[in-house]
């Protein structure tokens, strides 16, 4: 029993994280821009993953070119919402590398979320891999008791959030992408201090660009 109940609280835990208890977990920015009036839509299921349990659940971002190097966007993942802006400093858009930089906020389930990080990402004809650094600031407003021995705590907190991962064109406008996600940082949980040490997230999805 002692063990079942640990597994639920872990399962509840799990699924409020990537329902919008934080920052959005999604990270598949690539460092290049869409262009002026182009317009990009995600699909993606991200897992986050434990030893123990895992959880998947859909997340979705849709962002527009407003000019050769800034584009803004809406990320979705559940219970968060959220804008971002990523301006290219280098833009290779052909092949090569590119160098940007992306800040977002948003809300999330009693609280909201801010986060600004580097952009890095090298285009192939076929292939662009990308790396994300990402700095993360989320507010609680109350401390939430999510599962009798599961307490989020109200308060502010910050964490880093490293993305490795990469998008395969099969064509000039449709793309498959995988991604990885590790964490290091204050994540707010006062009964799971190591969930960051030992737990990331997986990412597969579509792109699609008009």
């Amino acid at each position: 029993m002692a063990k079942f109940h640990r597994n639920a609280s872990m399962v509840i835990l799990l699924a409020l994280l990537a329902s919008g208890c934080l920052a959005p977990l999604s990270n598949s920015f690539t460092a290049r821009s869409l262009g002026t009036g182009k317009i990009g839509l995600d699909g993606e299921m991200l897992a986050v993953v434990r030893q123990e349990d895992s959880v998947v659940l859909p997340a979705f971002t849709i962002a527009i070119g407003l000019s050769s190097d800034f584009d803004l966007g809406v990320q979705i993942e559940s219970a968060s919402m959220g804008v971002f802006g990523k301006y290219s400093f280098i833009n290779n858009k052909e092949r090569g590398f590119s160098l940007a930089g992306v800040l977002g906020a948003g809300a999330v389930a009693d609280g909201s979320y801010a986060y600004a990080g580097p952009v890095l990402s090298y285009k192939a004809k076929s292939f662009e891999p990308y790396l994300v650094g990402r700095l993360n600031y989320v507010h609680y407003g109350e401390s939430e008791d999510l599962f009798e021995d599961i307490l989020w705590e109200a308060g502010t907190y910050t964490y880093v959030q490293f993305t490795l991962g990469s998008i395969f064109w099969l064509t000039q406008s449709i793309g498959l992408n995988v991604e990885g996600s590790a964490f290091a940082g204050n994540l707010g949980l006062a009964d799971f201090e190591d969930f960051g040490a030992s737990s990331f997230v997986v990412l597969g999805g579509v792109k699609v660009r008009f």
